[in-house]
């Protein structure tokens, strides 16, 4: 008795694992579909003509505006270290172009709002991208170092400055049904100053002391993060669309949780659990 259990156990996990191994394998075929004929598929990405702004080191609690309002009041963007020196053409112009730049190493073929009479005349299968809001922030934050010296625990904050981009998308096929709700995708990231702190104790007295060393974020690099991040979500809306290929045409049975994400540069396909875009509600 004990032997036929073991081998029903046995044959179920096999079954469990050839069934499991046979749906990745339809959802990686599907993938490799979509990335194969990504150049017959065309997008018109349009931008918003401003950022939003916020402000968390202002002292006043008016710390949200856009960039032309801090024109005509220079107080909005008191403490800043970042955003009194960048604009919406800064910003703006750093993503589109990294964005639409990438969009094309990925094999779409990109429109932008001047084009609009050439896309809405496409055959091939076409996307609408609204960039719907991008939004800047500046904010101070801190990090707790500590040390264990004998019976006594050390500590040292550290302040450091911090940027954030937060972006809304609106994604819709060409000629869809206009009753389809259209999803919403967000994705943010940080930059921090980098920073290098140790404890060291004076060999004389015993005492501890902290030595600091920050690296604070610059204009140039902010813009550069903006256009890391401009490249990172196009790879992100490729994700989307390819993975809403695979939910499309695979059946039930076939579909798994897994979320794909493709690398154009060495053709390779993997998973993620968080690396993506965020759909809201």
């Amino acid at each position: 008795m004990k032997r036929i259990n073991s081998l029903k156990l046995f044959l179920f996990s096999a079954l469990f694992v050839v069934a499991v191994f046979s749906s990745c394998s339809v959802e990686r075929k599907l993938a490799r579909q979509f990335t194969t004929h990504a150049d017959q598929v065309s997008l018109m990405v349009l931008m918003p003509p401003q950022v939003f702004v916020i402000n968390e080191k202002s002292p006043d609690s008016n710390n949200s505006f856009l960039f032309s309002d801090a024109l005509s009041d220079t107080s909005l963007l008191s403490n800043t270290l970042i955003l009194k020196n960048l604009s919406d053409e800064l910003v703006l112009g750093s993503f589109k172009k990294a964005y639409i730049s990438e969009l094309g190493s990925y094999g779409f073929k990109v429109f932008e709002e001047n084009e609009m009479d050439t896309f809405t005349t496409m055959e091939s299968e076409a996307y609408l991208v609204n960039v719907a809001q991008v939004e800047l922030q500046e904010y101070l934050t801190s990090y707790e170092d500590a040390i264990d010296v004998g019976d006594n625990v050390f500590t040292q904050l550290v302040s450091l400055n911090g940027i954030n981009l937060g972006v809304w998308f609106e994604l819709s096929q060409l000629n869809a049904d206009q009753r389809k709700k259209i999803p919403v995708l967000f994705a943010t990231h940080d930059l921090v100053d980098q920073f290098n702190g140790y404890f060291v104790q004076r060999f004389l007295t015993g005492e501890i002391e902290y030595r600091l060393t920050v690296d604070e974020i610059t204009p140039e690099s902010v813009q550069s993060f903006i256009q890391y991040l401009g490249r990172l979500y196009a790879a992100y809306t490729f994700d989307y669309l390819m993975n809403t290929y695979i939910k499309n045409h695979a059946s039930d049975q076939a579909l798994t949780n897994r979320y794909f994400r493709f690398d154009p540069y060495r053709k390779m396909l993997f998973f993620t659990e968080s690396d993506k875009f965020i759909e809201l509600e």
